[in-house]
């Protein structure tokens, strides 16, 4: 997504001295995408919340709101006729930084993807875009990335041989190995100047640590004080470095409350009493469908022995879950954790699916990510 230098800010200092330099400057996004004629598009979020909707005309765009242009965050423009946001080989959206007051996207539309082609009027994303396009790395992971696209395309879309799972895997592990340079090209920038805010974009773009306190508060560890207070995305990350504290193992399980597929409404504390399998899935991942067989093998195995599964899907297309319910004819409760109800994605730093928690009779995680056999192995170590 690591050497240390101890600079890390108190997180309740740092969000206090954020909170006070997050103003809101006028701004007007537009532009022209060749192609797209006349469609709705929607400004979104750093967090891909829509900030607001709006309408190309004849190609061309524009649209005037306030939005932090000192914090380096991403903001997009996403045009909903194209695709929905998520895993697609599509490209229906233009992630941007925005610095001024007038930010111009130049794109055009090709085969149903918007291709950018220009930033004007943004010295940070210049400024990010330069840096990481003038890495060595960088070039060597776009010609390596272009032979992973064809080995992608040959074993999904053409044949799902040996010999094409061979070269998609041999293509998989040279961008793997790509990105290990990468890293330690990144990290001695930034050791070279800590309060980078271009490296600390980038690095938190690329190699951000996934729900790992001790990766976490050492990757944070790496930026001077400046930066750390004035970057977004690190922000973000110390504040998920004081929640990740919270559902370490031995810590009690957060209680949230979700819709179940029957419309009822379901705590998890109702399990209070029971083992109970928090598995966080979604009806478009693959690894989840897979993993699957495996909770259903041990929820019938172990459902006799006070051990209970509670499937929680991050599906935003209600649509999609429930055909993937009775497809995956799961006889545990099923529940969704959409944007108008409590996150329980948030509370628990869901980053990556599939995820799992195993939670004891008193409330306590006991255990995490528990995959295939190993699922099996802990529980019967545990409950017999």
């Amino acid at each position: 997504m690591i050497t240390t230098k101890k600079y890390c800010l108190g997180i309740a200092t740092a969000l206090l001295f954020y909170s006070a330099q997050a103003q809101e400057t006028k701004v007007s996004i537009g532009g022209r995408i060749e192609g797209l004629g006349n469609r709705e598009i929607r400004l979104m979020d750093a967090d891909m919340k829509t900030i607001g909707t709006f309408q190309s005309v004849q190609d061309s765009f524009r649209y005037e709101t306030k939005l932090n242009i000192s914090d380096q965050r991403f903001y997009g423009i996403h045009v909903p006729s194209l695709g929905n946001l998520g895993p697609s080989m599509k490209r229906p959206a233009i992630y941007f930084l925005v610095s001024s007051n007038k930010t111009v996207i130049q794109a055009k539309l090709n085969n149903g993807s918007l291709e950018e082609e220009k930033i004007v009027g943004s010295p940070a994303m210049i400024a990010f875009t330069t840096t990481y396009e003038n890495l060595p790395s960088t070039k060597l992971l776009k010609n390596s990335s272009e032979a992973y696209n064809r080995a992608f395309d040959a074993y999904n879309n053409q044949a799902q041989t040996e010999e094409n799972r061979l070269w998609l895997k041999r293509e998989g592990e040279k961008i793997d190995s790509i990105y290990q340079i990468q890293r330690k090209e990144i990290t001695a920038k930034i050791s070279e100047n800590p309060n980078s805010m271009v490296y600390a974009m980038i690095a938190s773009q690329y190699f951000t640590p996934r729900n790992n306190a001790k990766e976490l508060q050492e990757f944070l560890g790496q930026f001077g004080p400046n930066v750390l207070q004035q970057s977004y995305y690190l922000q973000k990350m110390q504040a998920s470095l004081a929640q990740l504290g919270k559902i370490e193992i031995g810590k009690k399980a957060p209680d949230f409350t979700l819709n179940s597929d029957q419309a009822t409404a379901i705590k998890l504390s109702n399990y209070k009493g029971q083992y109970v399998l928090l598995d966080f899935w979604a009806s478009w991942c693959g690894p989840c469908r897979k993993e699957m067989p495996h909770v259903k093998a041990a929820f019938e195995k172990f459902k006799h022995k006070n051990f209970n599964v509670l499937a929680v899907s991050i599906d935003k297309d209600t649509k999609a879950w429930t055909k993937a319910l009775k497809e995956e004819n799961m006889p545990f409760t099923q529940v969704i954790d959409s944007n108008d109800q409590q996150s329980a994605g948030k509370l628990y730093m869901v980053e990556a699916i599939p995820t799992n928690f195993l939670i004891d009779p008193n409330g306590i995680i006991i255990a995490k990510n528990l995959r295939g056999e190993e699922l099996e192995k802990y529980l019967k170590a545990t409950l017999d």
